[in-house]
């Protein structure tokens, strides 16, 4: 019985921040959009990146700080130049 309820503490470590994200200044995401995201929790990168981390299906976000948007993409074909917007991908 013990080795049956240790077994998921030996798994957690391979979930809890196993996905790291690459954060690009000025750079916004071409690709196929997943959703696009105006609450107020997620008006900040932080926010932004933290529910791009939750999300299987994303592959990256881009974050515009000056509309305090986030949108999520679920494929990411290229990034472009664009000033105020910070951008990250899987």
């Amino acid at each position: 019985m013990n080795k049956l309820l240790a077994l998921p503490m030996l798994l957690l470590p391979a979930f809890t921040g196993a996905q790291q994200i690459a954060i690009q200044n000025d750079y916004a995401i071409k690709g196929k959009i997943f959703a696009v995201k105006t609450a107020k929790k997620y008006s900040s990168v932080e926010g932004c990146t933290k529910i791009a981390l939750s999300k299987s299906k994303v592959a990256g976000f881009s974050f515009d700080s000056t509309s305090a948007k986030c949108t999520l993409y679920r494929k990411v074909k290229g990034v472009k130049e664009k000033k105020g917007t910070i951008s990250g991908t899987k």
